[in-house]
């Protein structure tokens, strides 16, 4: 009996030793897991700005913004620098209900390189192209689905006036609101929005695809388009007009005092179309609206790069981001009729998206002009600034030697055609509800 007590005994003892242990082992995990959750909080916030060192040292201007971390909360950063800082407005994150309408995803989503595309919009002209562009994308996405693999995800269209309007039931939309005017200053220049709305969007909506395009209304979907990033980095259209090394003096306000070799490192691109992480873009944001509005209040940046001067912040901002080194340039996602003629570049590459924005004019010869007077046949959006444009638009005439142009003609109408109530639409620039277009001569003729 003596023995088994005291066998007993010490087997008690072992096993509070146990006990002992394994509850010291299970406080350390703890201790060791609330550390590295401190510690990882530390180097989030530390480099949240998205600015490396390097760049920081460059002594780049710089505004008080918000700053973007992983779970799109707000948070005040300013980059060093021994430039003066600009004024700095604040970009809040507002507090109201975003809108939004019919996410439309589907299969991709179990695809891990799935994009969603994103679509700023506001005005009238973005309003009809809006609806053009949206029609071509569901189509070459319903053939892209057909396919083996298909990175074509969701769709939103993001509305930066601040109200909903007559095509949220049609077109997947986010309504975020404008700059405020204490910042904008109540300009005039539309896209100076584009920036706020993106942060805005980034802050309220999540998204199941990992990848986004950036889009505009004027670009229609020629084919089924594959994720074009280069792996985890950004894919972006080449803009051949964004030619930083132009303008060294102006382009050095932005990055510091660098190298002309360092200034031929800013991208040829702009926002769009380009293909970008969620996660990369977070970091970019704030500087990309930094940047632009550091841009359009510099006189000299201004009258140089004037219309397309938030394209030259963005690409400004992937360098000061240290984000341009492995961006992919794709001279083929973007076509630009009339100056691009076929479905394929140079090298014989198809073309993913077709760019509207340049006028299609042509002489008696079949020549390009700038000079209305001498177009016999034009094709230009800007015509359709206050109403859309009318079903079975003319085809260009048999001198016309550009199959994008014609191409561009043949896409409008079929759009047309097969929106429903594009009649009623063109006469009164609203969108009706009915299930088939108002064939009356003299409806039209009233419009």
């Amino acid at each position: 009996m003596k023995v088994g007590t005291q066998a007993k005994s010490a087997a008690r003892r072992r096993g509070v030793r146990l006990e002992h242990a394994a509850g010291f082992f299970v406080a350390a995990a703890v201790i060791f897991f609330l550390y590295s959750v401190f510690q990882a909080s530390l180097g989030g916030s530390g480099g949240g700005s998205g600015v490396s060192n390097g760049a920081r040292a460059l002594g780049f201007r710089s505004r008080t913004l918000i700053n973007l971390n992983s779970k799109g909360q707000s948070a005040s950063d300013q980059a060093e620098g021994s430039a003066s800082p600009s004024p700095c407005p604040e970009a809040p994150v507002r507090k109201e209900t975003v809108t939004v309408t019919k996410l439309v995803y589907g299969s991709t989503v179990q695809n891990p390189r799935a994009y969603h595309v994103v679509t700023t919009a506001a005005g009238f002209s973005n309003h009809w192209q809006a609806r053009i562009h949206y029609y071509w994308y569901k189509k070459q996405r319903d053939a892209c689905l057909r396919e083996a693999v298909c990175d074509m995800g969701g769709f939103t269209r993001l509305l930066h006036s601040g109200k909903a309007d007559d095509l949220m039931d049609e077109i997947p939309t986010v309504v975020v609101d404008p700059l405020p005017p204490e910042v904008s200053k109540n300009s005039t220049y539309i896209v100076l929005n584009r920036p706020y709305a993106f942060i805005e969007w980034i802050n309220k909506v999540s998204i199941p695809e990992k990848y986004f395009v950036m889009c505009e209304t004027d670009h229609l979907f020629l084919r089924p388009m594959p994720n074009l990033m280069n792996g985890e980095y950004q894919g972006a259209a080449l803009f051949s007009y964004i030619v930083p090394w132009n303008y060294p003096n102006v382009v050095r306000k932005f990055i510091g005092n660098v190298s002309d070799e360092e200034v031929h490192r800013v991208p040829q691109i702009g926002n769009s179309p380009t293909f970008v992480s969620v996660d990369e873009f977070r970091v970019l944001a704030p500087i990309w609206y930094n940047t632009t509005l550091d841009i359009y209040e510099d006189k000299e940046a201004h009258d140089a790069w004037n219309w397309v001067l938030e394209m030259y912040a963005y690409s400004l901002a992937t360098y000061r981001a240290a984000q341009n080194a492995n961006i992919k340039v794709h001279v083929n996602m973007l076509a630009h009729p009339p100056f691009d003629k076929e479905e394929v570049d140079y090298e014989g590459k198809p073309f993913y998206l077709l760019h509207l924005t340049y006028p299609c004019r042509y002489d008696k010869d079949g020549n390009m002009t700038d000079n209305s007077t001498l177009a016999v046949y034009t094709f230009d959006k800007r015509d359709y600034s206050v109403k859309p444009p009318p079903r079975n638009l003319p085809e260009p005439p048999p001198f016309v030697q550009n199959n994008l142009v014609r191409l561009i003609v043949a896409m409008v109408n079929e759009a047309t055609e097969n929106i429903p109530c594009w009649d009623d639409y063109v006469a009164t620039s609203k969108v009706a509800k009915c299930n088939q277009h108002k064939q009356n001569a003299a409806f039209l003729a009233s419009a």
